[in-house]
């Protein structure tokens, strides 16, 4: 297994409120996370949350898919709480949030979970296709049959989140998995890259580059349609 990740400020943003952790002290863990809220505190909620979720898994050993599960569900529940119990305590912190997408290989498997609008892709040779599903008003309103996948592109409240870490109290989480695949790759990403770079260009960078090479065309792609937000992502290529 091969991966890469990248993370850019982009051209708008006075900083960089998204977070990423891949595996390091912690094999086969890959978190990214999307941060907002007012001055530092969309990029406190984002690296609290991959800290918090990255220590829990260091002290958990994961055996069985019933382990994994519960440490997913347990590790998202004390970052929720404790970024949720920062918001309310301190004004400077007051209304901050993040995305989550998180993955962990185990068992032949890729174990995924989302929160929030960042997504998770799973990549063949000839098709891109969105795993998870956005947490966000604009899908909602898909989901609804009120506007289709072209209007909520340029929809006036597309960045809206119906869902993120640390903005209740409580938080649902789903844990789904899919057979790992040899000719398959996985992209975790803001949506700096999704709002700024379509699928389909995504599908064509990830083709005909390396992983190295992918991953810094993504950025520069993102860049040269205007950067509007910070943009993190990481590639997994199970080859």
């Amino acid at each position: 297994m091969n991966f890469v990740a990248a993370t850019n400020q982009g051209c708008v943003r006075p900083n960089n409120e998204d977070s990423y952790y891949i595996p390091g002290d912690i094999e086969n863990l890959f978190i990214l996370a999307d941060g907002m809220g007012g001055h530092l505190a969309g990029e406190t909620a984002s690296q609290m949350a991959i800290d918090i979720i990255s220590e829990y898994f260091s002290h958990e050993e994961i055996d069985s898919e019933e382990k994994l599960i519960e440490t997913f569900e347990n590790s998202i529940h004390e970052a929720n709480e404790k970024i949720f119990q920062l918001s309310n305590d301190d004004d400077d912190y007051r209304g901050m949030g993040t995305t989550l997408s998180m993955v962990y290989i185990f068992d032949d498997c890729f174990y995924y979970t989302n929160i929030g609008d960042s997504r998770i892709y799973e990549i063949k040779p000839d098709k891109i296709e969105q795993i998870t599903k956005d947490d966000s008003f604009v899908n909602y309103l898909i989901q609804i049959g009120e506007i289709n996948e072209e209007e909520a592109l340029i929809h006036p409240k597309r960045n809206v989140l119906t869902r993120a870490l640390g903005t209740s109290q409580n938080i649902g989480i789903d844990v789904e998995k899919t057979p790992l695949d040899k000719d398959k790759k996985y992209l975790l990403c803001s949506d700096g890259l999704t709002n700024m770079v379509s699928d389909q260009k995504i599908l064509e960078i990830l083709n005909n580059n390396n992983l190295t090479e992918a991953k810094t065309k993504l950025i520069e792609e993102s860049l040269i349609n205007g950067g509007i937000d910070n943009v993190t992502l990481i590639i997994i290529d199970n080859e």
